[in-house]
C-alpha cells in the first residue's frame, strides 16, 4: 500500500519549506576543523568549551526516510533539510532567492518555468551536480511506480499525464540545455515557481539503480542520504539521535560547525536539557511561567515566532454517524477550543476555524462560524440528526450509541493533554469518547496507512503557499479524512489556475469557508513556536516557515 503522510503540505510542505530554507550567505565560512587539536592533557572543562556539534532537540525519533521524494514525518523531513537544498530557497524574509539554481524566470504567461543552474555544485559524494539530476527528481514524482506523495507538484507539467500513465518514456514539458531547464505547463499552475523551485532535488547516479517501485526497501540508501547540503548524515539511531558531519565542499561555503546532531529528547526533559547544556535548541512544549523564570534567570534565550503547524482533531467522514455534518457541527461546538489556547498554552496560540495557516492572508478574517462552546447547541444539532438522549447520558440512533474513538499520539504534551479535555466536554454534550493513546509510528501506522479509526488528534504543517489540493481534494491519497466536495474541488483548481494573486486569495477565502461550514475536522488552535536556545549559539535566525535558515552559518565558537 503506498506510504501516506499526514504532517504536511504538510509533507509536501516540510519538504517545500523547510527544505528550501538551509541556505547561507557566507562565501567563506571559517573552517574549524582546521585548528589544532586539543591534548590529552587538556582538562575537561577546557575541552566542553569548544563544542564540535550543534545539538537539536526533537521530540520524535526520525523513522529513517532520509530521502525527500518519500519523507512522511516531520523529522525526517527536519534531517532532510540539513542534507538536500531544491533550485530555489527561501530567506528568512519569505522571499526565494537562488540555491542550486543561479538565475530563474515565470514567462508572463505563466506557462513556462526556467532555471539556469549552478556549475560549482557537488554531490556529497563528489559527483557533480547536473540539470539531469533536476529531470530524473521532477520526472520521478510522476513515475508510475512512486509511492510518495509529490505528484501534484509536476502533475501540471506538459506530458507528466502521459508519462504517470506509463504511455511516454519521458515528460515532454521538461527541457534541458547544458545547465539550463525549461519546464513547460499544459495549464497555469500558480504555485510552480514556489512549489517547484523549492522542492528537494535527488542525485539521479544513486536513485536511478533501483526500481521506482522498490525505492521504499533501500534501507541502507535511506538511512545514509547522498545530498548537496552542507551536513552529511553520518550515523542513525532510532529513538535516540541523528548525527551528521559537515560537508566540506558545501556550495555556499564550508559549514561554521563541523557538526550537527538532532537528539530525541523527553519533551518534559527539554528545558533541563537546554538548562544544563545538554542540547542547544529545544522547542518549548510547556508554557508554565514557571518554566520561562528559569530560563531567563539562567540566561537562556528564546525565540517566540508564528507557526505553520495547526492541531486539529480529524474525523473519519466515512463513519456512518461521522458522515453527518450535524454531528461534525455539534462536535465543534462541544470543544471549548478557547479555553484550551487560555490554559494549556496561556494565550500563547490562536483559535483556528479553517485548515489554514491564521498569519497568511489567504486565511478568511470574516464569515467563518467561530463555534464557540455551546453545550445547548451542541445537543440540539445531535438530536436534529435523530439522536435520542439515552439513560447513561448518551445519545443513541436506533440501538447505536454515539460513541467514538480518539486516538493520541504521545510526545506533545500539550496534545495529550487535549484528549483528556475533548473527552470530558463531548460527554457534556452526550457524545462517549475513548482515548488511545499510542506512539507516533503506530498512529501513522493506524490513521494513515490504514485508515482504521473514529478520530485522532494530530498536527498538520503547512507552508507558505496556501495549495490545499494534496490533503483536500477528493480523490487525494493524503485525504485521509475521506472528505468529498465537489465545490471544495473547484475552488481548489481555480486556486492553481488563477494568475493573480489577489484572486487566488479570494478564491482559498472562500474555500476556507467550505471546509468551516463542513467541519471535516475540526481545527483545534495554532499554537506559537517558543525555542529555547544556548546563548552563544550565533546566526540562529529561525521563522515561520524555515526552520533551519541559514544553518551552514550557526556557530557556538
Amino acid at each position: 500500500m503506498k506510504r501516506k503522510s499526514f504532517i504536511a503540505l504538510l509533507m509536501v510542505l516540510l519538504l517545500v519549506f523547510v527544505s528550501a530554507c538551509n541556505k547561507t550567505d557566507n562565501k567563506e565560512a571559517e573552517n574549524k576543523a582546521n585548528e589544532a587539536p586539543q591534548t590529552e592533557s587538556e582538562s575537561k572543562e577546557e575541552k566542553a568549551e569548544v563544542r564540535s556539534e550543534i545539538r537539536y532537540a526533537i521530540w520524535n525519533t526520525p523513522s529513517g526516510i532520509f530521502m525527500p521524494l518519500l519523507q512522511d514525518v516531520q523529522q525526517d523531513g527536519y534531517v532532510n533539510s540539513v542534507v538536500y537544498n531544491g533550485l530555489l530557497s527561501l530567506n528568512n524574509k519569505h522571499d526565494l532567492e537562488p540555491a542550486l539554481a543561479k538565475s530563474y524566470e515565470l514567462s508572463k504567461d505563466g506557462l513556462k518555468l526556467s532555471f539556469e543552474l549552478r556549475d560549482d555544485v557537488k554531490w556529497q559524494d563528489g559527483e557533480a551536480f547536473t540539470a539531469d539530476d533536476v529531470k530524473f527528481t521532477l520526472e520521478s514524482m510522476a513515475h508510475k511506480d512512486y509511492t510518495g506523495e509529490l505528484y501534484s507538484l509536476v502533475e501540471s507539467i506538459k506530458g507528466a499525464k502521459d508519462f504517470h500513465e506509463g504511455k511516454a518514456d519521458d515528460i515532454e514539458g521538461i527541457k534541458l540545455d547544458g545547465n539550463k531547464i525549461d519546464i513547460e505547463f499544459d495549464q497555469i499552475y500558480a504555485p510552480a515557481l514556489n512549489n517547484i523551485g523549492t522542492a528537494a532535488i535527488i542525485p539521479k547516479h544513486i536513485w536511478e539503480k533501483v526500481e521506482v517501485k522498490d525505492w521504499e526497501k533501500q534501507t541502507d540508501m535511506l538511512n545514509n542520504p547522498i545530498g548537496t547540503g552542507p551536513f552529511m548524515v553520518k550515523e542513525f539511531k532510532a529513538g535516540e539521535y541523528v548525527k551528521l558531519d559537515r560537508f566540506d565542499d558545501y556550495f555556499e561555503g564550508t559549514p561554521k560547525m563541523p557538526a550537527f546532531e538532532f537528539v530525541v529528547l523527553n519533551p518534559d526533559t527539554a528545558i533541563a536539557e537546554i538548562l544544563n547544556g545538554a542540547v542547544d535548541v529545544a522547542e518549548i512544549s510547556s508554557f508554565d511561567k514557571d518554566d520561562f523564570k528559569k530560563l531567563e534567570e539562567a540566561g537562556i534565550k528564546t525565540v517566540h515566532y508564528p507557526t505553520p503547524n495547526i492541531q486539529y482533531m480529524g474525523m473519519n467522514n466515512k463513519n456512518p454517524m461521522l458522515s453527518d455534518v450535524k454531528i461534525r457541527q455539534a462536535i465543534a461546538y462541544g470543544v471549548d477550543r478557547k479555553g484550551i489556547v487560555e490554559n494549556l498554552l496561556d494565550g500563547h496560540g490562536v483559535v483556528i476555524n479553517a485548515p489554514m495557516v491564521p498569519s497568511l492572508p489567504s486565511y478568511p478574517q470574516e464569515g467563518l462560524t467561530n463555534y464557540e462552546r455551546d453545550v445547548d447547541k451542541a445537543k440540539a444539532l445531535i438530536e436534529e440528526a435523530g439522536y435520542t438522549l439515552g439513560s447513561d447520558g448518551i445519545y443513541e440512533k436506533d440501538g447505536q450509541r454515539l460513541s467514538f474513538s480518539l486516538v493520541v499520539p504521545l510526545g506533545n504534551k500539550n496534545r495529550e493533554k487535549t484528549g483528556p479535555i475533548i473527552q470530558s466536554q463531548l460527554k457534556d454534550i452526550g457524545i462517549e469518547i475513548s482515548i488511545e493513546q499510542m506512539e507516533f509510528p503506530q498512529v501513522m501506522e493506524k490513521v494513515v496507512k490504514n485508515r482504521d479509526y473514529d478520530t485522532y488528534l494530530m498536527a498538520n504543517t503547512l507552508g507558505l503557499d496556501p495549495d490545499p489540493k494534496p490533503n483536500w481534494y477528493s480523490n487525494s491519497d493524503w485525504n485521509f479524512v475521506g472528505f468529498e466536495n465537489a465545490e471544495s474541488d473547484k475552488l481548489i483548481d481555480e486556486g492553481l489556475k488563477a494568475k493573480d494573486n489577489n484572486e487566488r486569495i479570494e478564491i482559498y477565502h472562500n474555500w476556507g469557508k467550505i471546509l468551516n461550514e463542513n467541519v471535516p475536522w475540526l481545527p483545534l488552535y495554532a499554537p506559537d513556536i517558543i525555542n529555547a536556545y544556548n546563548t552563544n549559539l550565533k546566526n540562529y535566525e529561525p521563522n515561520t516557515f524555515c526552520d533551519f535558515y541559514n544553518v551552514a552559518n550557526w556557530d557556538l565558537n
